[in-house]
């Protein structure tokens, strides 16, 4: 500050223009700094049901021109069916490749590995977790039926083995986590043991009734005992959103991120036969309403989905975010589900479904970043190549401040939403774009790739909405954006949540 202090006004006015320019400059220049890398989200590898180990599926994304692979393998795949009142004790276990039963030390040490002997492609750890499915039926009547199995969640980020082996999923083993809430009912137990001692000490039938009431309360409280991995049990019917919100608060409090997988699918809605059981999990868009504080959901996978269409869930979800009730924003990603190449008997390639990330550099800080804060748009790659969303971003008349998806604008005087889509090969080919406002049609476009579009938003808005865009051109698929929030009333409480 010393330097203007010795110039004339005239420099003064100089200097203090030219610093005014060169700031502005660089909040282009910040905004522009963002590099788009594209990855894949929900990939299994041999730890868990997919067929190929992580080096082969790193080279496979490389000739793919991918950059991220968030690996998703199965965290426990168990099932167990009890008898009464011994369910615990008399029951049959199925259990399949996962990662805890392999080991998360081995899991994640093997995707540090591959992460420092290449640099093309940043590979992020996470798992599928089913954390709840329940019983309906009888094993003698042959209708045995497990609901909900396939109810399930993608768990990203977590880098500590401990964190996947305490996951408060059904089976998992022994805990400590729930000891204090069960100690109650081993309590009971325990002094009905201690009763019983006290009984056969006497004679006749006061000791026979020890010995049966000792033997009965042994057993029970083995059975029942307080070191259960999760506080549900798969006897008791549906216990509601509550077993997958504990997944949810837990995932969280570690620093993960959370995804509702494949919310629509329809799999197993009719029920599937596997041996003597039948697995029914029928499409759960609701869950998205009725949970909270998790990350997002998959909009785009192998399915036709609606929870995305405007003013379904995921709409009522965003206006609940911006009425306050709800933390945070729900985002979106594709989802991959991918075991094996359609070359090898798949039923897709690595690349149909693309989660683009919005980064600085290409790291995984970055790119967990991107996930979290919603800078991130879903591809369904179409026959010959995908869409590219080159440019989204709200600005204000009169200034030069822009928000980008996950962010928001405050207090713009006309919205102006600038738009860029392309085509991956950089040809031209008919796309039909919807603007989505507050989960209503704004306005739909017509025309060609390479498509580009600055529309002002000249209707009176209130309160915080926000705007989001789907976008197909045929052959080149579909391309799905996050919101970018607008503020037109920005309170101190408001500015603290962006």
């Amino acid at each position: 500050m010393l330097f203007p202090s010795l110039c004339s006004q005239k420099t003064k006015v100089l200097f203090w223009t030219v610093f005014m320019l060169i700031d502005a400059l660089s909040l282009s220049v910040n905004a522009s700094e963002l590099v788009q890398i594209p990855g894949v989200i929900h990939v299994h590898t041999t730890f868990s049901s997919g067929s190929y180990t992580l080096k082969e599926l790193v080279d496979r994304a490389k000739t793919k021109g991918l950059e991220v692979l968030v690996i998703t393998d199965h965290d426990l795949v168990a099932m167990e069916y009890g008898f009464f009142p011994f369910r615990n004790i008399l029951k049959k276990r199925v259990e399949k490749k996962s990662v805890l039963k392999i080991g998360p030390e081995k899991y994640l040490k093997a995707i540090t590995d591959i992460n420092e002997s290449q640099s093309d492609v940043v590979v992020i750890p996470g798992v599928q977790s089913s954390p709840f499915y329940y019983w309906t039926g009888s094993p003698f009547r042959g209708d045995l039926t497990a609901h909900d199995y396939r109810k399930e969640l993608l768990l990203i980020g977590m880098t500590n083995p401990e964190d996947y082996r305490n996951l408060p999923v059904l089976h998992r083993g022994f805990s400590t986590r729930y000891f204090i809430a069960l100690l109650p009912q081993s309590i009971i137990l325990l002094s009905s043991f201690i009763f019983s001692l006290f009984l056969i000490f006497q004679k006749g039938t006061l000791r026979a009734i020890g010995v049966l009431i000792c033997a009965f309360a042994l057993i029970s409280a083995i059975n029942y005992h307080p070191f259960q991995s999760s506080r549900f049990d798969p006897y008791h019917g549906d216990q509601g959103i509550e077993p997958y919100q504990e997944v949810i608060d837990y995932v969280r409090d570690r620093d993960g991120l959370v995804f509702w997988a494949h919310p629509e699918a329809k799999y197993a809605q009719q029920g599937v036969k596997i041996g003597n059981i039948t697995l029914q999990t029928k499409p759960y868009p609701y869950a998205l309403l009725l949970s909270e504080n998790y990350t997002g959901f998959s909009a785009l996978y192998g399915e036709w989905t609606t929870v995305d269409d405007p003013g379904k869930q995921w709409d009522q979800a965003l206006l609940e975010y911006c009425d306050g009730k709800r933390e945070q924003p729900v985002w979106i990603i594709a989802e991959a589900d991918f075991h094996k190449d359609r070359n090898d008997g798949g039923v897709l390639d690595l690349d149909s479904y693309q989660t683009i990330f919005l980064v600085e550099k290409k790291n995984m800080k970055q790119i967990l970043g991107s996930l979290s804060t919603g800078k991130i748009y879903a591809v369904r790659k179409g026959d010959k190549g995908r869409l590219s969303l080159d440019r989204f971003q709200i600005g204000s008349k009169g200034s030069k401040v822009k928000a980008l998806m996950g962010e928001r604008l405050n207090n713009p005087s006309i919205p102006i939403i600038n738009i860029r889509i392309s085509a991956s090969d950089g040809g031209q080919y008919p796309i039909n774009m919807t603007l989505i406002r507050g989960g209503k049609v704004l306005k739909t476009f017509d025309g060609k790739t390479p498509y580009e579009l600055v529309f002002e938003d000249n209707d009176s808005l209130k309160g915080i909405t926000y705007y989001r865009l789907e976008a197909t051109a045929g052959p080149m698929g579909t391309v799905l954006s996050n919101p970018i929030f607008v503020s037109k009333s920005a309170t101190m409480t408001e500015q603290s949540r962006q």
